[in-house]
């Protein structure tokens, strides 16, 4: 099956009117941009969510991504599309859950646009000032090790058994993702390549793969359910061996789990999978 976004991508950077697409956001004149869509009948059905659930987890999966580059994100521009039957006290529940991530994280909006339309659509633009050194998904090496923050497979559980007609947990990441920014911050120093992990651990190694000519060699055997689990947005990160230690005493701090997921060698590595949200 063809990945149509990685071949619309490619076919605009074969164009030579793209600039820095290698990573979630791009930084120019010390702010880093990111920008996410957040769909009706892609990432969310209304049916299993509330509007107030809709609105903080639009705004949460873009600010992960700027928190994977080690940047605190500042400013926002919203576009909505509201769907037609939705009514004024269901914006105001949309409207709150945007305002209440907005002061969690000090947060201004300062643009943007909205329509109406037959389905709801959320379109966030980030801006997150660079205080320091910036994460990147070409800063990848052999010879350092691969870790990832959290546990991975209860998403895509959750949201199998919520489309299955089931109840989850109202505190299920698949409803609200959490963010381990003052874990990453307190890294940041040592942290070489990061990401987060928004379409599997498998499709995210695919792609730091491709990007830095690597491969992975496991410490154990990863389990389906765990590779190929969307949506998790834990931070996905090498460290240098020396520094193993020190991440831990950091992780303990801020009671954070993280798992030394493989060793990284030269080459190249594919894995069989497809992106969350086809």
């Amino acid at each position: 099956m063809v990945d149509r976004e990685a071949y619309f991508i490619s076919k605009l950077q074969d164009s030579g009117v793209t600039l820095k697409l290698d990573n979630d956001g791009v930084l120019l004149n010390d702010y880093v941009y990111a920008m996410d869509l957040f769909c009706e009948g892609v990432h969310f059905l209304r049916k299993y969510f509330s509007y107030y659930t809709i609105a903080k987890k639009s705004m949460l999966v873009n600010i992960s991504d700027i928190f994977a580059m080690g940047v605190k994100p500042k400013y926002a521009m919203l576009g909505v599309s509201f769907a037609g039957d939705m009514t004024l006290k269901d914006i105001n529940d949309f409207q709150k859950g945007i305002i209440d991530i907005c002061r969690q994280y000090n947060i201004k909006i300062i643009g943007g646009d909205t329509i109406r339309d037959d389905r709801l659509s959320i379109a966030i633009t980030m801006f997150g000032k660079a205080e320091s050194k910036i994460i990147k998904r070409t800063n990848f090496r052999a010879g350092d090790i691969l870790f990832f923050s959290g546990s991975l497979g209860k998403v895509k559980k959750d949201m199998n058994f919520l489309y299955r007609g089931y109840k989850i947990n109202k505190n299920s990441k698949f409803y609200t993702p959490k963010l381990n920014s003052k874990f990453i911050f307190e890294i940041l120093p040592f942290v070489r390549g990061g990401m987060d992990i928004s379409d599997g651990l498998y499709y995210e190694l695919n792609r730091i793969s491709k990007l830095n000519n690597i491969r992975f060699k496991f410490y154990k055997k990863i389990d389906k359910n765990i590779a190929l689990s969307g949506e998790e947005y834990e931070f996905l990160f090498s460290i240098s061996s020396k520094n193993i230690r020190k991440l831990y005493l950091i992780a303990n701090k801020n009671r954070v789990k993280i798992t030394r997921l493989a060793k990284i060698l030269p080459g190249r590595q594919r894995f069989y999978c497809l992106p969350h949200h086809k």
